[in-house]
């Protein structure tokens, strides 16, 4: 069906993101940042086919939909380069100006700035984007750029949820970071030592959780993944998995508790993540 004006689509689109809200107890304000993630990756992918990657808590939600992690950013990989933040806000000012889909959206992108560099020496850039329905706001979301096609060689494509369906836009195609290699990410990120605090992404452990306990994780490939990361950081994955910080059991049971896991208690997380680390370096590669 196609509404005549933004106002109509806003009135349609916001009354079917209540009911699925009542429906299912996910909070509206997620259900409204979706739809912001869901423009802002077709517009990407309509203006610049080939370079846009959805990496992140985003490519679990793509992949899982309503079973995944709750994420208030877009991660997204980009194949080009780029050289400063004023580059980068052009293209997206451009990529995100054209309403090639009819969404009625209009969206803003604020100031980009470049957020420290990691490990490698590899920066990753920070913009926010703001969007309008009907001339009146409907949120606005932080979107994270990382410039590094080297590791973006595998993706995996995948329907983008859409939903504007009912309004009769398309739902497209997208690239998403490779499962195997998000899978090494997490563990990369969930083991990483700082030098100066204390490593503080319990996500990358709930998220572990959440795709073992969907089925989505193959010891024996992913134990190839995880070497790849390694060696592209200049170490090797430890053959036991090392103790995870002290810190982390009251967020992680919040989390678990929040998203209905199976190991609901920390150390019910800890033997997952450890049994599969076990698996994965007990398995030759093929």
């Amino acid at each position: 069906m196609s509404y005549d004006t933004p106002k109509a689509l806003r009135m349609a689109l916001e009354q079917r993101l209540l009911s699925r809200s009542e429906a299912t107890g996910i909070s509206l304000d997620r259900l409204r940042r979706r739809v912001l993630f869901e423009r802002i990756v077709a517009r990407l992918q309509a203006a610049e086919p080939g370079l846009w990657v959805i990496k992140g808590g985003m490519a679990l939600e793509v992949r899982l939909r309503d079973d995944a992690r709750l994420t208030k950013d877009l991660d997204l990989g980009l194949r080009a380069e780029v050289h400063d933040g004023v580059a980068l806000e052009e293209r997206l000012i451009e990529a995100l100006s054209v309403d090639a889909d009819g969404d009625r959206f209009v969206l803003s992108v604020g100031s980009v700035k470049r957020l420290m560099e990691d490990g490698d020496g590899q920066a990753t850039w920070r913009a926010q984007i703001a969007a309008t329905l009907a001339d009146k706001p409907f949120g606005g979301i932080q979107v994270d750029v990382s410039p590094r096609a080297h590791e973006l060689d595998a993706t995996d494509l995948v329907p983008l949820p859409n939903s504007l369906e009912f309004a009769g836009i398309a739902t497209p195609v997208v690239e998403v970071v490779d499962l195997q290699r998000h899978i090494a990410e997490k563990f990369h990120g969930m083991l990483k030592v700082f030098d100066d605090r204390v490593n503080s992404r319990v996500r990358d452990l709930v998220d572990l959780v959440i795709l073992s306990e969907h089925g989505l994780i193959d010891a024996a490939v992913a134990a190839t993944a995880v070497r790849a990361v390694w060696t592209e950081r200049g170490s090797t994955p430890p053959p036991v998995l090392p103790p995870l910080p002290t810190t982390w059991p009251d967020r992680y049971e919040r989390l678990a508790t929040e998203h209905g896991l199976d190991a609901a208690t920390f150390p019910d997380a800890v033997a997952v993540v450890a049994t599969l680390w076990s698996q994965m370096f007990a398995t030759k590669e093929t």
